[in-house]
């Protein structure tokens, strides 16, 4: 139940008619009812206090410690693509309609007009479906409504109203962000896998049509989070251009002036260089979306079908709803064929996968804001289902397969079962055999020779025999795999991001992950315009394991935002080597000659180990070489202007690193030796330039390694941005609030004016050009500054 309310009386469900109209709370009155009738389910009923303090009715169901329902009035009159379920009925009060609704598994909204008790007028609709997601005022008496049933996962520590704006600083009216859901760390009791990280996320799915500003106002509940040491809307790179904040102690108030992924952080940001608040961080994330019509003819998916699994398509549309509880306690799956899409509507839950592993496919379509939740244990060696090559939220092989605005989450609460969030044509899994199920540990501290598994579009099974079968195999990015606006949240070790196979693209995406976030592990992908948390464990940019043997050529990865990054927690005792876990790398094992990457602009926010830690071992754990034993090389690559905020943060026993295979096999040659050629590196740290004194380096395996400058950060602020008062100083009592207690030492007064651009509670710095020390400072006024000749103030000047 809501934290300080009571359930409802009796007497309160049966005022009078009049004073029920007259009060205001005639849907408060609605859902109270509903939820005090309804005893066909084991559920405790609150109310909403703050919500139903402001006469809009917000009443919440407790159907387990997570997962809440209530009712929503929709703005419109109508359903949007209404979709009625059997007969309206009459009669029915308010109360009674919805409660209906409760007891239909595949009831989402409900339409009620409400005259009196036992009126013939009254009328109750029952819908199947009904588009919609804003949020109108109270119902007026004698008028027809719509209610939406819309789940919520848990009892959010924040409060996020927001509104869409003509531009960035034009008004509009916020509304409450009723759905937010609230993740607790999933596992029942701290576990190997978690790798030490805790805290919760709350996120949400919002919309901004093109050429619009999101006006947001964001409350924070979570003790101990405070804008006294900084308040921070990350990535700080694309925020910082949208305006001035307004902020508070406990809340702030901004515009976000595009699509893209944010977090919300009322705290310094010198809390990610400590383990305990670092890993037990409760963060706010802010998904924002372009605008998605769902088509009108769909068929819907019912909550209620029996095994499983459920084959979708082929030649098929369908839709998964808001406000229906797609929850089948146990492991489910949908499997996908030729010429399928499938839609979620916003909000929708869906505690499934969606899989096809068993035959590649063609023309594959999975779109919406909806979330897939990976929660059931999944059993062992059921091909198809749950085998190791088909363990992932979605994993498909085939061509032209498209995923979009689809939030994709493991909340599993058992330590050790693996799985991506989203895997297409896995370079490192065969199609399955009904007779004999693939497991992963046949790659796994394992030499060759390897058993025949029948590759999908690999350019060879995985005994390195030829394969001659490239149907439904995309041969351009104009029919390869295209995954956009993904967001992908993990919490234990094996539970890794995105792959999205040869010719595919991710773009415009979210991962969160403890494992490795990206893999970029074949020929041709695209990697553009991600951001990315990093949480204990794992490579933010990972350079592959036991790929099959073939090319991997020409991918590219660009504007990567790495807003944290928590692997210095684990560094020090992984890899075994003195290699970090760095923001790029991984120990490759794969016969598979990389060639000609490029990766550019990856933007760094907060505490890092390293920038690269990549090695080259026929030992890996997790190998694929040769028949003859050898391991492919990586040649000719480039990872350019990486852009660390931060000197590197490390705890010990671990560095940049780059070396080759030490011991390759007999008769190892040419590109199958093992070693890193032609490596180009640039990036700046911290204000200075990345260099070969940073890295370790074995040189016997490592050839034509450079170092080059790095491009000036196309987001720094310019001087001219800011307002120099020379011989001044600021400070509490004396023109600002000061943010920073210590001054943080920095190589340049263009350094200290990026610590402020990017923290939107700061109005100014003080700069100490003699020991070159940076103080940011809040609520800025020139005219009350302290005269002092050893420092100088700088006022932003907000556009």
């Amino acid at each position: 139940a809501t934290r300080g309310s009571r359930m409802p009386t009796v007497a309160a469900v049966k005022k009078t008619r009049s004073s029920f109209l007259s009060s205001g709370l005639y849907a408060a009155f609605l859902l109270a009812a509903v939820t005090y009738l309804d005893r066909s389910r084991p559920v405790a009923f609150a109310q909403d206090a703050a919500v139903a303090a402001t006469g809009t009715a917000q009443f919440r169901g407790r159907e387990s410690p997570q997962r809440y329902f209530y009712f929503a009035r929709l703005a419109g009159k109508k359903c949007k693509n209404g979709s009625v379920l059997g007969k309206a009925k009459k009669k029915l009060n308010p109360s009674q309609c919805t409660a209906l609704c409760n007891k239909n598994p595949k009831c989402t909204a409900v339409e009620s007009r409400f005259v009196k008790n036992g009126s013939k007028k009254n009328r109750c609709q029952l819908y199947r479906r009904c588009d919609g997601g804003a949020v109108g005022p109270s119902c007026p008496p004698r008028k027809t409504c719509i209610f939406k049933r819309t789940l919520r996962m848990g009892a959010p520590p924040y409060t996020v109203k927001t509104c869409v704006a003509a531009a960035v600083g034009s008004p509009c009216v916020p509304t409450e962000v009723a759905n937010l859901r609230y993740m607790p760390h999933p596992t029942v009791a701290p576990c190997e896998e978690t790798e030490g990280q805790r805290g919760t996320a709350t996120y949400a799915d919002l919309v901004l049509p093109a050429g619009k500003a999101l006006y947001v106002a964001v409350t924070t509940a979570v003790a101990g989070q405070s804008s006294a040491r900084g308040f921070f809307v990350r990535p700080t790179r694309r925020t910082r251009q949208w305006g001035r904040a307004a902020v508070q102690a406990k809340s702030a108030s901004f515009y976000l002036g595009g699509t893209g992924q944010f977090s919300v952080e009322f705290v310094g940001d010198e809390i990610w260089r400590d383990q305990e608040l670092a890993t037990n961080f409760d963060a706010l994330l802010l998904f924002v979306n372009p605008v998605l019509a769902l088509p009108k003819k769909l068929q819907l998916i019912s909550p209620t079908s029996k095994g499983s699994f459920v084959n979708l398509g082929p030649n098929k549309k369908y839709l998964f709803v808001a406000g229906v509880d797609y929850d089948w306690g146990k492991d489910y799956v949908f499997k996908v064929h030729d010429n399928t899409s499938v839609y979620f509507e916003q909000g929708a839950h869906v505690r499934a996968r969606i899989v096809q592993t068993e035959k590649k496919v063609q023309n594959i379509v999975i779109r919406g804001y909806g979330t897939l939740d990976v929660h059931h244990n999944l059993r062992p060696d059921r091909v198809g289902i749950s085998d190791d090559a088909t363990r992932q939220n979605v994993g498909i092989y085939g061509k032209n397969i498209q995923v979009t605005g689809v939030t994709l989450i493991n909340t599993n609460p058992t330590c050790g079962l693996f799985g991506y969030c989203l895997n297409l044509n896995a370079n490192w899994s065969p199609l399955a055999n009904p007779q004999d199920p693939f497991d992963a540990w046949e790659l796994q501290l394992k030499d060759p020779p390897y058993k025949f598994r029948q590759a999908h579009c690999q350019q060879n099974n995985m005994d390195d025999s030829p394969n001659t079968d490239f149907t439904n195999c995309p041969t351009s990015h104009d029919d390869g795999q295209k995954v956009s606006y993904v967001k992908c949240m993990t919490w234990q070790l094996g539970h890794d991001g995105l792959n999205a196979g040869k010719w595919g693209s991710v773009t415009d995406s979210f991962v969160r992950t403890v494992d490795d976030a990206l893999k970029p592990w074949d020929s041709h992908g695209i990697y553009r315009d991600i951001t990315i948390w990093q949480l204990t464990l794992g490579w933010p940019i990972n350079f592959g394991w036991w790929n099959w043997n073939q090319p991997d050529v020409d991918t590219v990865i660009e504007n990567v935002h790495v807003i944290h990054n928590h692997n210095w927690v684990t560094s020090k005792g992984w890899p075994q080597t003195k290699s970090g876990q760095c923001v790029v790398g991984g120990i490759y094992g794969s016969g598979a000659v990389k060639k000609n990457y490029r990766l550019n602009n990856i933007f760094v926010e907060t505490a890092a180990g390293c920038a690269v830690g990549l090695q080259i071992s026929n030992d890996a754990y997790s190998r694929h070489p040769t028949p003859e034993g050898c391991v492919g090389s990586m040649l000719d690559m480039k990872i350019e202007n990486m852009y660390f905020d931060e000197e590197f943060y490390q705890t010990g026993g671990y560095d940049n690193y780059l070396a080759g295979e030490t011991d390759p096999a007999a008769g190892c040659s040419g590109e199958l030796r093992g070693k890193i050629e032609n490596l180009r590196l640039s990036g700046d740290v911290a204000g200075r330039a990345l260099a070969r004194s940073d890295f370790l380096v074995n040189k016997k395996t490592v050839s034509g390694l450079t170092f080059g400058a790095a491009d000036a950060d196309p987001h720094q602020p310019s001087l001219g941005s800011y307002q120099k008062y020379p011989k001044k100083n600021a400070y509490d009592g004396q023109g600002g609030t000061e943010i920073d207690t210590d001054g943080r030492k920095v190589r340049s007064v263009l350094q200290c004016l990026g610590r402020c651009h990017a923290d939107w509670s700061c109005d100014c710095v003080v700069f100490q050009p003699s020991s070159l020390l940076c103080y940011k400072r809040g609520n800025c006024v020139p005219g009350s500054f302290d005269a002092d000749g050893r420092y100088d103030v700088y006022v932003r000047k907000w556009e």
